[in-house]
């Protein structure tokens, strides 16, 4: 039995965390139906030649990763008889992701007392940048990049005395996906007890707040002001990302305490003399002399491959390991064997699981996830929503493409 098997979910997500939170609930499974404007792309179609859209709007392609394992339909809301027809598949579904700027929905006669009204159960997961809730950030728009940069995160990137700012995943997308998830998976429990619904309103710029919570809170107690780090870490010498043998190749170390010092220098032996100096025996020695530290360590790692390396300093208890490109991921035993393990395929996906890239990321005891379906075409799977789960006969779907509402 699965988590979510039985519910529906309307997934208007765009970019990246909308759709990693739908395609989380058709991993738990949920019915989960894609929903596009025909006739155009929208904000789902990401990156090369499908951004450029020479890809064909039936084509799979148009559609990433996060959209795996999922209906797709076409379906005009700004029209009269689109809202009709939303609203009547919302009276069969049970959860609602969005991830549009705030107002977006409620522009389209859409927000949560419509949908409320229509289907007192209904659940709406909201993800917009800073919130629906009333402030003066509430109409902002934003995205990865610049919503890090308005939560201050921005501001932590970077090498020591460099003002260059400097660039990294937008992971606040798949975080709020990740709070969303759980916070849905509390307002169905709630809704067993209550029968009624609830609308989940999160910022995905508060949902990440708390990676920076340390520099934050030293601001507020001590009035310190936080800047880039480069890779290292208050308390912890040494915490960095190092050069290994070969060209790009590098290896990342990180030591707690003078025990796990001692183990390192032991597994160095008389390769790297340098890091058996007194200095560097306690911590306080250490985060004082850090740039030569960290100096020390490479000239011992650059003589070194990346993963013979992390097989030593792994046996001696000390944290590392190399840092990996798509070609070492592809071809790790862990990463295969996680792969593998505990995947269910779904009939509509027509594939093995030795065809997967990646499986699930999480398992549920008694409740594996399974992947249902492939990307799904866009408006590919119309007859099946309009005609098999609402009823509409072919010649009345047909009048609905003509008019361009499907």
């Amino acid at each position: 039995m699965l988590a979510l098997e039985g519910m529906r979910v309307l997934d208007h997500g765009h970019v990246w965390a909308g759709p990693l939170l739908g395609r989380s609930l058709a991993y738990a499974g949920a019915e989960v139906i894609k929903i596009e404007p025909p006739g155009r792309a929208s904000g789902v179609v990401m990156g090369g030649a499908v951004a450029r859209a020479e890809v064909a709007d039936d084509d799979p392609r148009r559609y990433h990763d996060y959209d795996r394992g999922k209906y797709g339909i076409t379906l005009d809301l700004a029209t009269e008889e689109g809202h009709e027809l939303y609203l009547r598949l919302l009276a069969m579904s049970d959860i609602v992701v969005e991830n549009f700027s705030a107002g977006v929905m409620e522009g389209l006669g859409l927000g949560y007392e419509a949908l409320s009204a229509a289907n007192p159960g209904i659940i709406l997961a909201s993800l917009s940048a800073t919130g629906a809730t009333p402030g003066p950030w509430r109409d902002l728009r934003t995205y990865g990049p610049s919503l890090a940069a308005l939560y201050g995160i921005k501001g932590l990137l970077g090498y020591l005395d460099d003002p260059q700012p400097r660039e990294d995943t937008a992971d606040l997308d798949p975080t709020a996906a990740g709070h969303a998830m759980v916070a849905i998976l509390a307002a169905l429990e709630y809704r067993e007890r209550s029968g009624l619904g609830q609308h989940i309103d999160m910022a995905q710029g508060e949902a990440t707040l708390q990676r920076i919570a340390e520099p934050v809170f030293d601001y507020l107690l001590n009035g310190r002001v936080a800047g880039p780090q480069q890779n290292r870490y208050p308390g912890f010498a040494p915490h960095g990302v190092y050069r290994a043998s070969g060209e790009d190749r590098w290896l990342s170390i990180v030591v707690r305490d003078d025990t796990e010092w001692a183990a390192l220098v032991a597994a160095a032996e008389s390769t790297a003399p340098e890091l058996a100096e007194p200095r560097f025996a306690t911590l306080a020695g250490r985060l004082a002399e850090q740039d030569d530290l960290d100096a020390a360590i490479e000239e011992w790692t650059v003589q070194h491959d990346a993963f013979e390396l992390t097989q030593r300093l792994q046996a001696a208890r000390v944290a590392a390991f190399p840092v990996m490109g798509p070609p070492d991921l592809l071809a790790d035993d862990n990463h295969e064997a996680l792969r593998r393990s505990g995947v269910v395929i779904g009939p509509r996906a027509q594939i093995t699981v030795d065809q997967l890239y990646y499986g699930i990321p999480w398992k549920l005891t008694g409740s594996t996830g399974v992947i249902q379906g492939p990307s799904p075409i866009k408006g590919g799977d119309n007859d099946y929503v309009f005609g098999e789960l609402m009823g509409i006969d072919p010649a009345e779907r047909d009048a609905l493409r003509d008019r361009g509402v499907i």
